[in-house]
């Protein structure tokens, strides 16, 4: 939803790299091959990449629009990255090669970098702002930039660049900065420059990730904890149904008001509650009758919501992975029910996951209205399920779902071997 929502989907698309159904449950390595990109960036730039940096995407296994509600949220960073190669130049001028747009932008670092008519250049102009900003003492670069995440499908290619400018930024003057201001940078960038009102999930994940783990994250008190995935028996499979629906643009601002909506309300009834996170259920079914049908789902979910992402948690860390997918489903029946945020695509995918003998749970992931579904499966069945659910999905729409098994990797960083 960050790059000019559906039009630029479909036009970057044929641009990245092709990364569906290319076996990626079958075992085959997803990273990137950096010698290629050096490479590249030599023939570019006519010179050697001198720092390379990688920051990962991510995927929501649940916790669907409790972010701008104060609540909780359980993303795993996945194993599609952003990369970032660079080489320091002896002015304050910043060169960036982009293999999405196949080309080329520049700007000067100065402390009013103001954002620009090309959105993708706003990703690197908002994050060297504010890293000038907060007082960071920034040099030119010439950078190259490749990702293999997804645009458009609710993967968080936005939030894994972001990141990835910022270390990279950071990395050529010897510099750092705490993870968690790191990461709310980052978000600020996305925010006021392009212009994506999302919450801290996405950069959070990035930055913070640990390899073979998802992160239970707080969105009120920042608090998080690591929790481990049992991947010796499970695998993670998304599929991007290659959707998403204008709806979306129009909606979720209109969610976000409902939400507000009801916390108005509430409040009159007891002072105490300042977001939806303040509410549990026996509260909201007290109040029940002061809030019309529409804003009572929007709340019902939002409440219910963080208690199946602490549900999950729990589920991954007990090594109970039906506990962790009976609470991934209760999330997809809500956000589509109550919520009102999943599509025709999204149900079919989920409904068809549902259905097949090894698939502990499935949800929507993301914004909505198109996008991926995810689903915690026995990782011995992985392939039959994802080659079952690639036929099913083309015969239903026509359409070539982009289907692939993930492991959790590790946040942001510098790359110092051959691979991301």
């Amino acid at each position: 939803y960050c790059i000019n929502n559906i039009i630029c989907y479909h036009i970057i698309t044929c641009k990245m790299r092709d990364i569906s159904n290319d076996g990626l449950c079958k075992g085959k390595t997803t990273m990137i091959e950096i010698q290629s990109l050096k490479n590249l960036f030599h023939k570019h730039f006519l010179s050697d990449a001198e720092i390379i940096v990688r920051a990962p995407g991510r995927v929501e296994l649940i916790g669907g629009h409790t972010d701008y509600n104060d609540g909780y949220v359980l993303p795993m960073a996945i194993d599609r990255e952003a990369v970032v190669l660079a080489r320091r130049r002896n002015d304050l001028t910043v060169r960036i090669f982009s293999e999405y747009f196949g080309e080329e932008i520049e700007f000067e670092l100065s402390a009013g970098l103001n954002p620009d008519e090309k959105q993708w250049a706003n990703y690197p102009r908002g994050v060297a702002a504010l890293l000038l900003r907060a007082g960071k003492k920034l040099i030119g670069l010439d950078m190259y930039l490749s990702c293999n995440v997804p645009f458009g499908g609710g993967l968080s290619s936005s939030a894994a660049i972001e990141v990835a400018y910022a270390k990279t930024f950071l990395a050529s003057v010897d510099d750092n900065f705490n993870p968690v201001e790191l990461a709310l940078l980052c978000r600020e960038a996305e925010n006021s420059y392009a212009g994506a009102p999302c919450g801290i999930m996405d950069q959070f994940i990035s930055v913070l990730a640990r390899k073979d783990h998802a992160l239970l994250l707080d969105c009120r008190s920042r608090e998080f904890r690591h929790i481990h995935i049992p991947f010796e028996k499970c695998s993670i499979l998304i599929a991007d149904t290659r959707v998403k629906h204008n709806l979306g643009e129009s909606e979720y601002p209109i969610r976000q008001e409902q939400c507000r909506k009801a916390v108005e309300q509430l409040k009159t009834l007891n002072p105490s509650i300042t977001s939806l996170r303040d509410v549990d259920t026996d509260m909201l079914k007290h109040h029940a009758d002061s809030l019309d049908q529409l804003t009572l789902a929007r709340a019902r979910h939002v409440v219910t919501e963080n208690i199946r992402v602490l549900e999950m948690a729990r589920g991954l860390e007990e090594n109970n992975p039906l506990l962790a997918g009976k609470a991934m489903n209760q999330s997809h029946d809500s956000l589509r029910d109550d919520y009102q945020v999943s599509c025709d695509e999204l149900d079919f995918t989920a409904d068809a996951l549902r259905s097949y003998s090894g698939v502990y749970g499935a949800r929507m992931s993301g914004g909505g209205f198109g996008g991926c579904v995810v689903a915690l499966i026995d990782k011995s069945q992985a392939e039959n399920i994802s080659d079952k659910l690639k036929n099913e999905y083309h015969k239903k729409y026509n359409i070539e779902a982009g289907i692939f098994c993930t492991t959790a990797s590790g946040g942001a960083g510098i790359i110092t071997g051959t691979q991301a």
